[in-house]
């Protein structure tokens, strides 16, 4: 039998390199929308670098439509992930990080917007894979699951505050190429990160346990995961489909995320902002965020996690109105980072909660990547379909009517997906993971 290392030394260790992954998937992923104004009116070549010209709408929908193939690798990332529950977990957990960083040196070099997309497409493809969540989840003792991932998470999107840094020292909106420059530290930091931790990682305990097990006695055949078994499960179980359910609606409410920082360059337009107020918003939110995040996996853990998401999703609710109503009157920089730290905090910790805490504590080890996999494709679904609404909102009502545009299209799923999380699902909170399914 392998000998399978539980020693608080090593545990300790693995949480600071998952840790320092965690900063490096959240940066990776917050880049695009941070500073995806710039990137259009460098690439696109918005007259003036207006954003309230019809130019910008112009070149967000084409922007869109250029991102739609993109989205069609999702119906990839099943098979993909899947392969963890056959391969284990490490050699995914050190290819997808060493991945985003490469996908963000190709937005860096990128002479135009194809290439730019394949970039994001490359970042967007491993980030959804969330590998470092599955070794946590899978190494952290049961009644401490939630905190720990929620801690480690608080952690990394503080680090998303170097975008901001990076930003106001790169950054000149007199040079519209500039933005570039933002790009090259986190994209050398994540492909130094992805080979630097090759030596610092083993196979989580749960996948080594389920691997000896099988080593001992032949698995059955409706144990092995899989693509196919992965969707199997989801729309078997009453308790997995109800989990995807809820996601799905949930995820129509995330459109606004790729597009805030179009609601705080139109106000600077409009002449509500200053450039210095955005400044210090995109250093302060992240910080916001993380505190925010910290304390929602010790709610979840002490509540359970239904209660959690319903007060996380309040939380969320009335930060974006804070962050709505400062940007179109001029609160200033750190009124607007609070309401919108408030609001993703609360946002992406009911998310994590639902699409990746709850499914995973309802899933049998063999099956659990290979359902993150199929459930992340479904929410992927959703959040693509949230896009779509915004992008065709701003076309509609404008650049200057964003902020107005996104309560109307965030509140009401929220809403409807938290009715559906108590009605239908069934807590997880305390569940043995080596025990689910059998």
């Amino acid at each position: 039998m392998k000998k399978i290392d539980n020693s608080k030394n090593y545990f300790a260790g693995l949480i600071v390199v998952l840790t320092v992954i965690y900063i490096v998937d959240e940066i990776a992923s917050a880049m695009n929308s941070s500073m995806q104004p710039y990137v259009l009116i460098d690439l696109f070549k918005v007259p003036g670098g207006n954003i309230l010209a019809p130019e910008y709408a112009k070149a967000v929908s084409t922007a869109t439509v250029l991102s739609i193939p993109g989205y069609c690798f999702m119906f990839l990332t099943p098979f993909y992930k899947a392969l963890a529950d056959r391969f284990g977990r490490r050699l995914f957990l050190i290819i997808n990080t060493a991945v985003m960083g490469l996908g963000l040196l190709v937005c860096f070099l990128a002479p135009n917007y194809y290439v730019y997309v394949l970039g994001v497409m490359i970042v967007t493809f491993v980030q959804t894979n969330d590998m470092q969540v599955m070794y946590i989840m899978e190494t952290a003792p049961e009644n401490h699951r939630a905190k720990l991932c929620s801690i480690t998470k608080a952690i990394a999107l503080a680090g998303v505050s170097l975008i901001g840094v990076c930003r106001k020292y790169f950054y000149d909106p007199e040079v519209f190429s500039s933005w570039r420059y933002v790009f090259i530290v986190p994209a050398l930091l994540g492909i130094a990160v992805g080979l630097g931790c090759i030596p610092f990682v083993k196979e989580t305990p749960v996948f080594l346990n389920r691997k000896t097990e099988k080593e001992e006695k032949e698995q059955k055949k409706e144990d092995k995961g899989g693509v196919l078994p992965a969707f199997r499960y989801i729309f078997r179980n009453r308790q997995m489909r109800s989990i995807c359910f809820a996601g799905f609606v949930f995820c129509l409410a995330t459109g606004i995320t790729s597009y805030y920082t179009t609601i705080t360059a139109a106000a600077v337009s409009g002449g509500a902002l200053k450039e210095s107020d955005i400044n210090l918003f995109m250093i302060v939110y992240p910080f916001v965020n993380a505190f925010v995040t910290f304390f929602s996996g010790f709610f979840s853990d002490r509540l359970g996690r239904k209660k959690a998401s319903v007060l996380l999703s309040a939380l969320a609710a009335s930060g974006l109105l804070v962050f709505v109503l400062g940007s179109r009157f001029g609160w200033g920089g750190l009124i607007i980072a609070l309401g919108y730290g408030v609001f993703i905090g609360g946002l992406w910790s009911v998310s994590d909660t639902m699409i990746l805490v709850m499914a995973g504590e309802s899933t049998p080890t063999q099956l659990r990547a290979s359902v993150y996999g199929a459930n992340g494709m479904i929410s992927g679904i959703g959040m693509l379909i949230g896009i779509v609404v915004m992008v065709l909102g701003i076309n509609f009502a404008g650049s200057e009517n964003v902020g107005l545009l996104s309560l109307i299209t965030t509140l009401p799923f929220v809403l409807l997906a938290m009715i559906m999380l108590m009605k239908n699902v069934r807590e997880t909170n305390g569940q043995d993971l080596n025990k689910v399914g059998e």
